[in-house]
């Protein structure tokens, strides 16, 4: 069974659609690779908890 970790980190993708990336158990750690991720690939990435609020989202 795998378990989920706390925070999801999604890219806007070009269909203008939200896409997992990845996730993270630290919150801080998790908007440190949503505000890294944003500059690498030049899209909107956002960073969300367990019940689906937006804790920061990062626009290029």
């Amino acid at each position: 069974m795998t378990h989920l970790q706390p925070y999801r980190i999604e890219e806007l993708n070009p269909f203008q659609e939200w896409h997992l990336h990845g996730s993270a158990l630290e919150m801080e750690e998790a908007l440190n690779w949503a505000r890294s991720l944003s500059s690498q690939i030049n899209r909107s990435v956002r960073v969300l908890d367990t019940s689906d609020n937006v804790i920061a989202q990062f626009n290029y």
